[in-house]
């Protein structure tokens, strides 16, 4: 008899850090509008370390619910709900403040019609990639981890920002790994307030694409040569420990553009292996 509550209380943990996210996302939304309102610049860094932590949330949410057998259409539409707005709106917003509170101070302003449609496209896009992923996990083994994603998962697009933010603040700590020259600063900063918006535009189209992205926990925890994947996973610990904003931005980065150019590659040769078959 004890143990019918005990598997329903088990059965409720993925949806309690599904939540989780959701309110990461939320607060850190709530930071950057006010981080809007009063020119302040660290609460922009404060919502970016919360939308990390609402990664990692994202990243046991699934595995929780395999590992304790708590699959449901529930949990799988409200994780679909929460990443739409952690991982679909609030990055977006990241972008667009930390762009309008640091351009001005640089010269730099950004055409105000890229500055809506921008974020808008990306969360739109975003959008999209999670509906096509409800659609085609009707037909999947949801019991199953997955290697593979069709198209950038919206978690990790959203990486990409949230690493470039937080490192856009992290290059002028004092105590950086390795000296940084001045001029070196502004140069990546001034770069970083140019290509942000252009960024959203990008994975905006990688989300909506058919390229295939690996599944990250996929990756970590199931590995033909485990020794090398630990010693991979220990350097990767090692330096987040260190530089965490650097450890990130670099990650994302990695995530996001090697599987890229591999499937443009991929595709740009079937095509021209069909094109010498055919007459």
């Amino acid at each position: 008899m004890d143990t019918h509550p005990r598997l329903r209380s088990v059965a409720v943990l993925p949806s309690l850090i599904t939540l989780a996210n959701l309110a990461c996302g939320v607060g850190a939304l709530l930071w950057l509008f006010e981080a809007g309102q009063n020119a302040d610049y660290e609460l922009t860094r404060h919502a970016g370390w919360l939308l990390v932590l609402a990664v990692f949330f994202d990243a046991i949410d699934g595995k929780l619910a395999r590992i304790t057998k708590g699959t449901s259409e529930l949990g799988a539409q409200l994780d679909s709900l929460a990443d739409l707005v952690t991982f679909g709106v609030v990055p977006a917003f990241l972008v667009r403040t930390l762009v309008q509170l640091e351009g001005p101070g640089m010269e730099i302003i950004p055409h105000p019609r890229l500055m809506v449609a921008g974020p808008i496209l990306y969360t739109c896009c975003a959008a999209l990639r999670l509906a096509r992923f409800n659609v085609l996990r009707v037909d999947r083994d949801e019991t199953r981890d997955h290697s593979h994603f069709l198209g950038l998962p919206s978690p990790a697009a959203a990486a990409l920002p949230i690493g470039l933010v937080l490192f856009y603040f992290g290059i002028a700590d004092p105590d950086f790994i390795f000296p940084v020259s001045d001029g070196f600063i502004h140069f990546f900063r001034e770069s970083t307030l140019r290509a942000l918006p252009f960024l959203l535009v990008l994975l905006a189209i990688l989300m909506v694409s058919n390229l295939s992205f690996p599944h990250f926990m996929a990756w970590l925890t199931r590995a033909r040569h485990p020794f090398q994947r630990t010693a991979e996973v220990v350097i990767l610990l090692s330096l987040l420990f260190v530089e965490p904003e650097l450890a990130l931005f670099l990650l994302a980065v990695s995530f996001i553009f090697l599987p890229s150019v591999i499937g443009v590659f991929k595709i740009l040769r079937k095509r021209s292996s069909k094109q010498a078959e055919s007459p």
